[in-house]
């Protein structure tokens, strides 16, 4: 069946497919050097990030008999290299320790309100702090399934971006409700503003990817942010001002999240599979 070239236009009946971009070019400029790739060059980021390598060395080849050395600096790094969503995991976790065993650790870095101004650090190290077992363990979670997904599909340092610009605009949304709506000063802790960015970014770039809920059928991730959306607008209908989960801070973060995917999505800058 023939198709234009994406780059020169010529129906050629026998076209070729991209592997990296999935757009159809003739002989001409079937090669992804030969139309300028957005793929290519998105695909040679996310080998970056990974900590993989282009270039063969011989110097480089491993002996059989060679018996392997551990290296736990050299091995961290390279986890920290490979995947950040599993670093940021990490540093969650330790950082919850960190808060049961040092004094004055969860006041120095819980976002507060009225201090956000003179405290403006608290907009990031606030994600790192958690209120309980479940509460972490609930985060977590959702970043370990979704995370390593979107940082696949958008490359690294775009899912630094998205989780961080999540996180601070789901913190900057809580304080603006809290002093403006509530009127009060309560702090704020969690990633799950972060987290549900990370969540709605991948809904956008692949909504046809399918979730499972509670062990039930598969569902389109749209559905399940849609149903994620709706529990945080009931519930902070239902229980108003007593309402101890930080719902705009959630809601503020799928805005947020929405948007960058939108974005992203728009210039292309993603792998789709």
């Amino acid at each position: 069946m023939s198709k234009e070239c994406d780059y020169c236009g010529f129906r050629d009946p026998m076209p070729f497919t991209c592997k990296f971009c999935g757009n159809p070019y003739c002989y001409n400029h079937r090669l992804p050097e030969s139309h300028n790739c957005s793929g290519l060059a998105l695909f040679k980021e996310r080998i970056h990030d990974s900590g993989g390598l282009y270039n063969y060395k011989p110097d480089q080849m491993v002996k059989k008999h060679k018996k392997p050395v551990f290296k736990p600096l050299g091995n961290a790094i390279s986890t920290i290299r490979s995947s950040y969503s599993l670093t940021i995991l990490i540093i969650a976790i330790i950082s919850f320790f960190l808060s049961m065993v040092i004094p004055g650790y969860f006041f120095y870095l819980a976002l507060y309100p009225l201090d956000i101004v003179s405290r403006p650090w608290t907009l990031v190290t606030s994600i790192f702090l958690h209120a309980g077992t479940m509460h972490l363990l609930f985060n977590m979670m959702i970043l370990f399934f979704f995370g390593p997904e979107l940082e696949r599909r958008i490359g690294g340092k775009r899912f630094l971006a998205v989780f961080f610009l999540s996180g601070i605009i789901a913190a900057i949304g809580y304080s603006l409700w809290s002093i403006f709506i509530v009127g009060s000063s309560v702090p704020a802790i969690g990633a799950s503003g972060a987290i549900l960015g990370i969540f709605a970014c991948l809904a956008v770039i692949a909504p046809h990817i399918q979730v499972s809920l509670f062990f039930g059928p598969p569902v389109r991730i749209t559905y399940v942010l849609i149903l994620l959306v709706l529990i945080d607008l009931i519930f902070g209908l239902l229980f108003g001002l007593t309402d101890p989960i930080a719902r705009s801070a959630h809601l503020s973060g799928v805005v947020a999240g929405v948007v960058m995917g939108k974005q992203i999505k728009k210039m292309g800058q993603y792998i789709d599979y």
